[in-house]
C-alpha cells in the first residue's frame, strides 16, 4: 500500500513539476517585434488609405454607410441587394475591415517564404472587400507582383451595393494610384461563378458593362472544368509563387468545399495530385502542384490563430495587433522541466516494474 502511495505521489510531483514551469515560463515570455514590422506598418497604412478612398466614393455616389458599420470604415455593405450570394457574417465583416489585416497577409507571406519580386495569384469575390485591399497592399508594401481575378457577387454585408462592387472599387484604386494593380480578369460569382440563380439579371447587366468600360475582361463560363482552366491560364502567364483565396468563390474552394477541411490561413497540408478530381477547387489544384497556399474564410479561426481579437469594439492603434508581433520563451527552463519530469517518471517506472 505504501509503494502505491510512493508512486502517486511520484506523479503527483512530476505534475506540480509541469504546473509550476508553465507558470513561470508563461509569466516571463516576450514579446519581439517580427522582422517585417515595417513592412507590416506600411501596408496597413498603405490600407487604411484605401479605406478612406472608398468611404469618399460612397459619398460621390449618395451611399450612406451601413448601421452594421460601427467603425464607420466605409467597408460593410448591406444585408440584402439584388447581387447578393449568399449568407454571411457581421461580425467577421467587421473583423475583416481592419488595417491591420493588411500585416498579418504581410505576416503570412514572410511565413510562406515570399519575397519582394516574387508573384501572388488571388481569387477575391466580392464577400470581403476589405481583405482583398489588405491583400494587394500588403503586396504592394513587400514589393511582390499580384495578379488577382475578382468576383461582382458578394455575400451579407460584403461589396454587395449594384453601383460600387469589389471590382469597381479596385479600379477606382488603381486609377488613384492607391494601389499597383487592376483586376486581370472579373467574373460574376455565385453559383458556378456565373451568377445563374443567384443575380437579378436587370442588375447584373449594367455592372457588366461599366467593367467592360474599363477595359477589365469578363467572363462568364458556365463549364466549372473550363473556368477553372481559365483561371489558371492567367495565373500561368504571371507565372505565381504563391495562391491566396478570399471568400468562398466556387472556382477556389471547389464545388464540394472541401478546401475548408484543408484549415485556414496559410496551409501546411501538400495534397498529391492524385488526390484531386472534378470537384477540386484552386486551393487544391495549387497545394498539388507544391506552391504555398493562403485560405480566408474563417475569419473568427484565423484571427484566433494568430491571438488578433474578434469583432472587437474598439480598433488598435497600427503596431499594436498581435499580428505584428510574437511571443520567445526562456528556453533554459523548459529543459530543465522537461528533464525534472522525464526523471521523476522514468524512476517511477523503475518502481512499477521492482514491484
Amino acid at each position: 500500500m505504501r509503494a502505491a502511495h510512493k508512486k502517486l505521489w511520484l506523479l503527483g510531483i512530476a505534475l506540480a513539476v509541469a504546473a509550476a514551469a508553465v507558470v513561470f515560463i508563461s509569466a516571463n515570455g516576450s514579446t519581439q517585434r517580427l522582422g517585417c514590422y515595417d513592412i507590416q506598418l506600411d501596408a496597413a497604412e498603405r490600407t487604411a488609405r484605401c479605406f478612406e478612398a472608398i468611404r469618399s466614393y460612397r459619398t460621390e455616389l449618395g451611399m450612406e454607410l451601413a448601421p452594421e458599420d460601427v467603425r464607420k470604415t466605409g467597408m460593410i455593405g448591406e444585408e440584402f441587394t439584388d447581387i447578393t450570394t449568399s449568407v454571411g457574417s457581421i461580425e467577421s465583416k467587421r473583423t475583416a475591415a481592419d488595417p491591420d489585416m493588411s500585416a498579418l497577409f504581410v505576416r503570412m507571406l514572410t511565413e510562406a517564404g515570399l519575397k519582394a519580386g516574387d508573384r501572388v495569384g488571388a481569387g477575391f469575390s466580392g464577400s470581403f472587400p476589405s481583405l482583398n485591399i489588405a491583400l494587394i497592399c500588403a503586396c504592394d508594401a513587400m514589393g511582390i507582383d499580384i495578379t488577382y481575378i475578382s468576383s461582382i457577387g458578394a455575400s451579407f454585408y460584403g461589396a454587395n451595393h449594384p453601383d460600387l462592387t469589389f471590382p469597381d472599387m479596385a479600379h477606382r484604386l488603381y486609377l488613384d494610384g492607391l494601389i499597383s494593380t487592376d483586376s486581370s480578369l472579373v467574373t460574376p460569382g455565385g453559383d458556378y461563378d456565373n451568377g445563374k440563380g443567384v443575380f437579378d439579371e436587370e442588375a447584373f447587366i449594367p455592372i457588366i458593362a461599366r467593367i467592360k468600360d474599363y477595359g477589365i475582361p469578363v467572363m462568364r463560363e458556365e463549364n466549372y472544368q473550363q473556368n477553372l482552366a481559365n483561371r489558371r491560364a492567367v495565373y500561368d502567364e504571371a507565372e505565381i509563387d504563391c495562391f491566396v483565396a478570399v471568400g468562398g468563390n466556387i472556382s477556389s474552394t471547389g464545388l464540394d468545399e472541401s478546401a475548408l477541411s484543408l484549415g485556414q490561413g496559410l496551409l501546411k497540408q501538400n495534397i498529391p495530385v492524385g488526390g484531386l478530381n472534378k470537384h477540386s477547387g484552386l486551393v487544391q489544384y495549387y497545394l498539388a502542384q507544391g506552391l504555398p497556399v493562403i485560405n480566408m474564410l474563417n475569419l473568427r479561426q484565423i484571427v484566433a490563430d494568430y491571438s488578433m481579437p474578434f469583432d472587437p469594439p474598439v480598433q488598435l492603434s497600427p503596431g499594436e495587433s498581435p499580428a505584428y508581433w510574437t511571443v520567445s520563451y526562456p528556453k533554459l527552463p523548459i529543459a530543465a522541466a522537461f528533464i525534472a519530469v522525464f526523471a521523476i517518471l522514468t524512476v517511477r517506472k523503475r518502481m512499477i516494474k521492482k514491484k
